[in-house]
This record gives structure tokens, C-alpha cells and sequence, in this order.
């Protein structure tokens, strides 16, 4: 009897480190797999050659975390589901194009392998994971990263930017969910309704989410964001927009120039404020939700550009500039007085230019 208790001692760690049966219990064998079960709460990098599995829940990030390019963070569903900044926090995420850095679910097998030990068992979807939330900490950069099965969060955010001097550049964003919506503001997949100055989002590519953007007044947005798979041009978005927080109005001047999408306001009430000025590049479109009116503090110089080349301000219905932002087929079409129009506070009296349609 001596000999056989001997025998299952050993046996024991083995089957805790090594039963691929065990979705809780991944094989760790493989010295690059490593459990994250606590904060970072000193200088940390995590090296490129690895797999990091998230299984601390309200996984804190106070100090700078760097993660190298090649590195592949997946978040457990229960255990870890989100990254949260606090304390002094910054992640420094600059992955190349060849060793991007991929964030995603614990039941994703194509990155990092199969991590949950289960083969084929289950196979990752939105909202697999939350968010990863900056959390008014400044000076985090994410370049060359992939977020992929995210969203299961308050808001139903991926990544969520708050904070100021916050760059996302040369990201991929796929099968995330987004789909928060309400009459206090939509929120995309990539969410910067409380960004501050500094913030920058350029060349980031996002299809196969509900919303893919959202975003506030406190910074320029250029015409480098892709919202379709540059593979296939038929996948793209179910809400095509860029969701615009109208919370602040506009009161310093601010550049719009994305031409693939249009610009989604939903504000009965939004000013632009004297001494400020909306640009608009050729091609822009502004589509407005229900009731939703602008203001336009110095009249119609308040806007740049506002009768160029293919600009249009147009119904958040109106299919036909800029496609099927609302995400309903033909279930509704653009009519008179879908939005309220824009107002000139100079005049007392609503603008008519004739590229202001269905309000």
C-alpha cells in the first residue's frame, strides 16, 4: 500500500499541469504559456515569444507594462476578463507587421494555440472577453496590435481610450462586439467618447463588429481608418458609422476627413461655438439621429468647407450616402423631417444649403 500512495504523488502534478481535458487546467508544459494571477505593479515587459493568459479578475495594470511584438494576451472568460490601468499605468504595445501584437479570447486556438486544452470543443466568439480600459491614464500606444472576441463589457468595448496622448495606430479590430446604443450615446468597438488631447487613431482597420468607432470632439480624425476587410470589401460593419460623443460640443476647431464612412450625431442641441470652426475634407458625411439639431454659433463659417464636393448632411436613414449606417437593410428609408436641421444663431433662422437632406 506504501508504494502505491507513492505512485499516485506523482502522478498527481502531472495531471494538473498536463491534462489537455481540463479547460481550466491548460497544458503548461510549453515554458512560453504563462498565467497572469496578479497586477502588474512594478516596470514590467512581457516578452514576444509568449503567450500570456489572463486569470485575475479586475486585472489591474499600475506601472508601465511593455509587450513586446509577437506577444499573444488572451483574456479567461470569468477569470480575467478585462485589463484595467490605475495607479501610473501605461501599456506600451508596439507590435511590426510581421510580429503584431494579438490580444484576444481564451477559446481562440489560431493565436496562440489551443490554450483552453479542449481541441475543438468551443470556438471563440464576441463578447468571449471584455475590455481593455486606460482608464484616465495618459501616454499608453498601441501599433500593430489585433484585438480580436472582445466586448462583453459594461459599454461592450474592446478598447476603451480615456485618458489623453493616447495613440492607436495600425490595428486590426475583428469579431469584437460594440453594440451598445442608446439615446445617451453608441459606443464602438474601439471607444473614444472620453479621449482627451493628444489622442490619435489612424490606419486602424475594423470589420466584422457591430459598431466600429466612436468618438468625441477633443481631436481630428484623418481618412487613413479602413471599416471593411481589405480582402473582401462585402465585409465590413453591421453599424457603419463613426459614433460621435455630442456631449461636448464643438469649441475649439476640429478636422473631420473620413470619406468611407460618414459621422453619426445624435444631439438635439449641439453647438459649435463661436471662434471655433468644424473642417470638413470633400466626401464627408454627417448623418443625424432623430430630432437632432446643430448650432451654429458664427453662422454658416462655423463649418469649413460645409458645401464641398460630396459633402452631405443627411438622415441617420438615408442609405444612400455612405450606405446602411443603421444596420436595417431596407427596413426603414430616409423622409422629411427625420432630424431637426441646422440652425444659424447669426440669423435666427435655419440654414437651407441643398445638400441638407430629410430634415
Amino acid at each position: 500500500m506504501k508504494s502505491k500512495y507513492f505512485i499516485l504523488a506523482l502522478c498527481i502534478p502531472f495531471c494538473i499541469t498536463g491534462c489537455e481535458d481540463d479547460p481550466d487546467n491548460p497544458d503548461l508544459s510549453d515554458s512560453n504559456v504563462v498565467i497572469i494571477d496578479d497586477d502588474i505593479s512594478e516596470v514590467t515587459s512581457w516578452s514576444g515569444d509568449s503567450v500570456y493568459i489572463i486569470k485575475k479578475y479586475d486585472f489591474y495594470v499600475e506601472n508601465t507594462l511593455t509587450i513586446e511584438a509577437g506577444a499573444v494576451i488572451k483574456f479567461h472568460p470569468t477569470e480575467g476578463p478585462y485589463m484595467m490601468l490605475g495607479g501610473s499605468g501605461t501599456v506600451i504595445a508596439n507590435g511590426t507587421v510581421s510580429k503584431p501584437i494579438i490580444f484576444t479570447s481564451y477559446k481562440d486556438d489560431e493565436h496562440g494555440g489551443d490554450s483552453n486544452g479542449d481541441e475543438d470543443a468551443s470556438e471563440p466568439a464576441a463578447k468571449d472577453w471584455g475590455e481593455i480600459n486606460t482608464n484616465d491614464m495618459n501616454g499608453s500606444r498601441f501599433s500593430y496590435c489585433e484585438f480580436y472576441y472582445g466586448g462583453n463589457s459594461i459599454y461592450n468595448a474592446t478598447l476603451t481610450i480615456y485618458g489623453a496622448n493616447i495613440h492607436v495606430k495600425n490595428c486590426l479590430f475583428v469579431n469584437n462586439d460594440g453594440g451598445y446604443g442608446s439615446s445617451a450615446g453608441d459606443i464602438g468597438v474601439l471607444d473614444a467618447t472620453n479621449a482627451g488631447s493628444g489622442t490619435l487613431i489612424t490606419n486602424n482597420i475594423f470589420y466584422n463588429n457591430k459598431r466600429p468607432l466612436s468618438v468625441n470632439t477633443a481631436f481630428d480624425l484623418d481618412d487613413s481608418n479602413i471599416f471593411h476587410n481589405p480582402a473582401d470589401a462585402e465585409e465590413s460593419n453591421t453599424y457603419n458609422g463613426i459614433f460621435v460623443e455630442t456631449i461636448d460640443d464643438i469649441a475649439e476647431s476640429r478636422s473631420w476627413s473620413e470619406t468611407e464612412v460618414a459621422f453619426v450625431i445624435d444631439d438635439n442641441d449641439w453647438w459649435i461655438y463661436n471662434g471655433a470652426t468644424l473642417i470638413l475634407a470633400n466626401d464627408v458625411v454627417l448623418k443625424f439621429k432623430s430630432d437632432s439639431e446643430v448650432v451654429l454659433d458664427d453662422g454658416s463659417s462655423s463649418i469649413s468647407n460645409y458645401n464641398g464636393s460630396g459633402v452631405f448632411f443627411t438622415s441617420y436613414k438615408d442609405d444612400t450616402h455612405k450606405g446602411d449606417t443603421n444596420g436595417d437593410g431596407n427596413a426603414t428609408q430616409a423622409g422629411a423631417g427625420d432630424w431637426n436641421g441646422i440652425y444659424d444663431n447669426q440669423t435666427s433662422g435655419y440654414v437651407t444649403w441643398t445638400n441638407i437632406l430629410y430634415n
